[in-house]
């Protein structure tokens, strides 16, 4: 199979897997406060992907790329995580995922700067017109929500979005010498050890994932895990492991059009005119990347 058609695939299962967990864990949000839900989510990725790397086996990494990957944990996951799930408290799914557009954005910026990647004229254009899709989706779901906005959120949200940018340019670099689900692993394992150290030294763990001892929560949690861990994560590596930064990212950028048939079939929300509009030209712009040179 095509390696870009893999990368592809693997960027749009990612986006979809983000839109899914970013309504999960806003539900376990209301449990679990930022510092412990980061703890949580990553002490379950951290056995899952071990569980994985037994099967097909662990290869072994130079000292660069087992530094890159820690800084990407600790930025990615200890610290974009964290403000993500602060950012979600204070905004609201919809209002970070606005936010992290501008992800989208810094990641092309800094994988040419840094990578000296170079994407097709044809690229750039299908990047504008998923970004602006994107945009216009995203402002008019929370124009239609009357949303919030909150200085403290979307301070959250823009460092959230800077860290994770960077995290990704970081992985990116050490996956020349790490399978996906390598990476993934010492990422999760990177970033879950500093924020249990964090929160160890401020006391922010302390007493703080009683939730999980309930059973109904407890699984509620865990495939909420298992979706951004496989699909999130894994996929998200995968995707930049087979396609330049800039492009892998700007499909991925493509997470807030899943959310809208969740809404539709969970929340019943109506799909207007101009979603469906701002949704096509966010299609268009992905067969712009995907259309043979």
């Amino acid at each position: 199979m095509d390696p870009q058609l893999i990368g592809m695939a693997a960027a749009l299962g990612s986006a979809a897997s983000w839109a899914l967990g970013s309504v999960l864990f806003r539900r376990l949000g209301d449990e679990l406060p930022p510092v412990a839900l980061t703890f949580a989510k990553g002490s379950a990725s951290v056995v899952l992907l071990g569980a994985a790397l037994l099967l097909i086996g662990f290869n072994s990494l130079s000292a660069e790329a087992w530094w890159l990957l820690i800084l990407s944990g600790l930025l990615g996951i200890a610290v974009g995580d964290t403000l993500f799930f602060l950012a979600l408290n204070h905004l609201g799914a919809h209002a970070v995922v606005i936010l992290f557009t501008l992800g989208q954005v810094l990641t092309v910026i800094l994988a040419v700067l840094w990578l000296g990647e170079q994407p097709h004229p044809l690229d750039w254009a299908g990047i504008g017109l998923i970004l602006g899709g994107v945009s216009v989706v995203m402002w008019l779901r929370m124009r239609g929500e009357g949303g919030r906005t909150g200085m403290a959120g979307v301070v959250y949200g823009l460092l959230s979005v800077a860290a994770m940018a960077v995290s990704i340019i970081l992985a990116k670099e050490a996956l020349t010498s790490a399978g996906s689900v390598q990476a993934t692993f010492v990422r999760m394992l990177a970033g879950t050890a500093g924020i249990f150290l964090f929160g160890h030294l401020t006391g922010q763990l302390r007493g703080r994932l009683q939730p999980l001892r309930q059973p109904g929560f407890f699984g509620f949690f865990l495939l909420s895990v298992v979706v951004v861990t496989f699909g999130g994560f894994w996929l998200s590596l995968a995707a930049i492991a087979y396609l330049d930064v800039a492009i892998a990212n700007t499909l991925n950028a493509t997470e807030p059009l899943f959310v809208l048939p969740l809404a539709a079939l969970v929340l019943k929300e109506k799909i207007t005119l101009p979603v469906v509009m701002a949704s096509l030209a966010t299609v268009i712009g992905i067969a712009l990347i995907v259309a043979p040179r």
